[in-house]
């Protein structure tokens, strides 16, 4: 064998043998912030290297300089770089920046390019996360802007649901203010012909409002909320016990513009029949809201409903214990309620969503960090660790590689790989299944694919990763 087949032959297995060790993943080089002056420097000279300029902004974030990496890693994705890492990262920078929608985006970019399922799984969760605190922030940015937005025309056939008022003695209904609002928000949007707006971006303005429950069925307080949202109406209004088996409901449509009532509802039954008197309210919105339904709109929004008043009480409380930001406790609730009614698919998903937010909301920036590592990792494999590691161990590989002997009809690591010859050859090199058979120990070369035997060694004894 040549010099320089043998000096082919040792990096290449080198490369393999690191790639093996350290989990054949892919990724952008390892930096730290110590890193940020020599990667400064190297992007300054080579603008239209964006990895480069991506390991400066990932070098940039470690050195916690958020506002400068994020502006960095901005410019490398505006530019094309849309890679895994300038996504995860950028993402990373905006939420330390408390740009909450930032990093929705970016993190939702991420599920799209990026290759690291745990990772993905992570930040499946960490939107969810997202999506609450940034409207919460938008709630707050509309109370500082609120002169301005009552001013602005609402978006047209918007509807805005608020929670309802209780008026009971009996504080075991509690839930309903907030359960029978979330029912009434599904079955409105089953209709094409209105936008509903979501109910955490309700409730998230109207906590940063302090209302009490009287506010919530003040028309004033409607018309404010209301423009602030920019929803052209507000449904409103009061559940009252009466007795110990009944419910009556009394509501306002009303013009956020105009802040005068665009039609009442009024609608009553047994406890047990909850569901039915709801239905009978939504129809009547409807009505006065001119939204014709199709029979299917009209089918669909009958069957939205739970098989007992139980799982719909523990489902409220799920919601009430969201709005307080105890996931936790609001995932026991959901799964209460879905133990209760199987069926009823609101339950289920709020359950899941649940425990999302109680696994992000107690997961650190660091700790996503390096659920991103395999992937984000570097070295001569992107793999991090991996030129630590032949750094380490070169006498030992070097030595290896020169003992690897391939056979002389190739010029690849391996074994029993054909000759690309008309004629064949054979080698000294042992077969031990022919052997185990009895037959003749030498390998007999074909004609197919080259088939590749590499066997890894290990360190020397005591040594390990180093």
């Amino acid at each position: 064998m040549s010099m320089a087949q043998r000096l082919s032959l040792r990096t290449t297995f080198l490369f393999i043998l690191a790639a093996h060790v350290a989990g054949c993943a892919t990724g952008m080089p390892d930096v730290t912030a110590a890193d940020v002056p020599r990667l400064q420097q190297s992007a300054v000279a080579s603008p239209d290297d964006l990895d480069l300029r991506t390991q400066f902004g990932i070098a940039l974030y470690k050195a916690k300089r958020f506002n400068d990496a994020r502006t960095t890693l901005g410019t490398v994705v505006a530019d094309g770089g849309e890679t895994g890492a300038a996504f995860f990262y950028l993402g990373l920078a905006n939420e330390a920046m408390e740009d909450w929608g930032g990093a929705r985006e970016a993190y939702s970019r991420y599920l799209d390019v990026g290759k690291w399922d745990p990772l993905k799984d992570e930040l499946r969760e960490r939107l969810l996360l997202m999506v609450r605190r940034e409207l919460q922030t938008e709630a707050r940015a509309a109370l500082a802007q609120e002169a301005r937005l009552t001013t602005a025309a609402p978006q047209p056939r918007t509807v805005a649901v608020f929670p309802f008022r209780l008026i009971s003695d009996n504080q075991d209904l509690l839930p309903l203010q907030v359960a029978m609002a979330d029912m009434m928000i599904t079955d409105l949007s089953l209709s094409n012909a209105l936008t509903v707006l979501e109910r955490t971006q309700i409730q998230s303005l109207l906590d940063e409002m302090a209302l009490t429950e009287t506010g919530y069925t003040s028309a004033a307080t409607g018309a404010r909320a209301g423009r602030m949202l920019r929803s052209e109406h507000v449904v409103q209004g009061a559940l009252t016990t009466l007795g110990t088996d009944a419910l009556r409901m009394d509501a306002d449509v009303l013009n956020t513009v105009r802040a005068q009532s665009a039609g009442a509802i009024r609608a009553e039954d047994l406890l047990e029949d909850l569901f039915d008197m709801e239905k009978d309210a939504v129809f009547q919105v409807l009505d006065i809201l001119g939204a014709e339904l199709t029979p299917a709109e009209r089918e669909a929004i009958n069957n939205n409903r739970a098989e007992n008043l139980l799982a719909f009480l523990a489902y409220g409380q799920g919601l009430m214990a969201m709005d307080r930001g105890d996931y936790q406790e609001a995932q026991d609730f959901f799964r209460q309620a879905a133990s209760l009614d199987p069926g009823y698919a609101p339950a289920v998903q709020a359950e899941i969503e649940a425990e999302g937010l109680a696994s992000a909301s107690t997961t650190t920036t660091d700790q996503v960090e390096n659920t991103g590592a395999p992937e984000l990792g570097g070295g001569l494999t992107g793999v991090p660790g991996a030129n630590d590691y032949v750094a380490a161990n070169q006498d030992f590989l070097t030595k290896t590689a020169n003992d690897v002997n391939p056979s002389p009809s190739i010029g690849v690591l391996g074994q029993g790989a054909a000759s690309t010859g008309s004629g064949q050859r054979q080698t000294n090199d042992r077969d031990p299944t022919q052997e185990a058979g009895g037959r003749e120990g030498t390998t007999t070369p074909t004609t197919s694919i080259a088939v590749f035997r590499l066997k890894i060694p290990r360190p020397p004894t005591g040594g390990g990763l180093q």
